[in-house]
């Protein structure tokens, strides 16, 4: 068994991989320019066995910051998949050699390596999966107060008006979005992205709300143009102009609302019957589920409940390189959480204190 990192030969194979193994559209290969155009260094790692036959992945990404670097394999990247005929002495090689190489070629200079898996696959991987981050050095994170972070999927059902419309969501629901219809909000559905350069401005205008880094225009429009066959814009106009547009991805059973965007905070409702389109429009069209991409707020969490969703909470799997570099690489998130919170710390000392102990 061995690992190595895999080349532009490998797509073809790699992508097969993830389509019988079960793995997800964001697993796929094609994301590499995608990141490498954001500037993060984005490192497709597989795992084959004598027969040089694919048995695990591990897209992962290490991020430059201001003193250090991190290594992340999340929701963004898909995170790991192994053969699902392995059994649990070999997963755990699998997983062990994976963690092995990533800690020999790309651990000098990193403050830490962030993993997040799926709560449900992680219990189907059984404790061996578990050990074998334990074994190798990770801690094991899991918030049961808050369930967090997580992702939210609803499963669909034909026909839509009777199974999901009025068979699973609330008539105070169906009267909210009605409601929206009245006020002249009407949704199209852009599979030629003419509003593409709309949905940017206003994917900006979200992530500067919340005090992150947008992507560029060229970032989004490189991920359009590589899956242009797997994607489609969810407009809400009101009076011919956008206020809200919602991007989806389509793979295999699963429709992916993966982003959302609209100048203002206040959009009436309006996204929400942009993701009752996008359910209406999947379901229709034969797909078995909607995933309603992450939640890592309450506030968030709490808006994609109200579509009756099952939340699907992750489990993060971290290993420190560096105490100090991870401190250092922390400390401008908990000043800030600090002064906007006065309470932040007291009520955190526990968790804090706990953490700096196994540091």
């Amino acid at each position: 068994m061995r690992v190595r990192e895999a080349t532009s030969e490998d797509r073809e194979a790699w992508n097969a991989f993830v389509d019988t193994e079960g793995g997800r559209f964001i697993q796929y290969y094609d994301w590499k320019p995608v990141y490498e155009n954001k500037g993060a260094k984005y490192i497709p790692l597989l795992t084959e066995n004598d027969s040089s036959e694919i048995v695990g992945i591990l897209p992962i990404i290490r991020e430059k910051r201001a003193l250090s670097s991190i290594i992340h394999a999340d929701t963004r990247t898909g995170g790991l998949l192994t053969k699902t005929s392995l059994s649990d002495t070999e997963r755990y090689q699998v997983i062990s050699e994976l963690v092995k190489y990533v800690d020999t070629q790309y651990s000098r200079g990193c403050s830490r390596f962030t993993l997040k898996d799926n709560l449900a696959l992680a219990e189907e991987m059984s404790e061996e999966a578990s050990a074998a981050f334990i074994d190798n050095g990770f801690r094991f994170r899991y918030d049961k107060q808050t369930r967090l972070p997580c992702i939210f999927i609803l499963e669909l059902e034909q026909p839509f008006e009777e199974n999901i419309w009025k068979g699973l969501w609330s008539s105070k629901f169906r009267q909210e979005m009605n409601k929206v219809k009245r006020s002249g909000v009407v949704i199209i559905q852009d599979s030629e992205f003419h509003y593409a350069d709309v949905f940017i401005d206003m994917l900006s205008a979200n992530y500067k709300r919340h005090g992150t880094i947008p992507p560029t225009r060229d970032e989004v429009m490189t991920t359009l143009s590589i899956f242009r066959d797997k994607a489609k814009l969810f407009v809400a106009l009101l009076y011919d102009q956008p206020t809200v547009v919602l991007l989806c991805y389509y793979y295999d059973s699963i429709c992916y609302l993966a982003e959302i965007g609209s100048y203002e905070k206040d959009t009436s409702d309006a996204n929400k019957l942009c993701y009752v389109a996008a359910i209406e429009d999947a379901c229709n069209e034969g797909y078995r589920y909607a995933d309603l991409s992450v939640a890592a707020t309450s506030s968030l969490a709490l808006f994609k409940e109200r579509f009756k969703a099952t939340r699907v909470p992750f489990i993060i799997y971290e290993k420190n390189y560096s105490v100090i570099r991870t401190l250092i690489e922390q400390l401008p998130v908990l000043t800030k959480r600090a002064w906007h919170d006065k309470t932040y710390i007291w009520k955190k000392r526990r968790k804090l204190w706990d953490r700096l102990v196994h540091w």
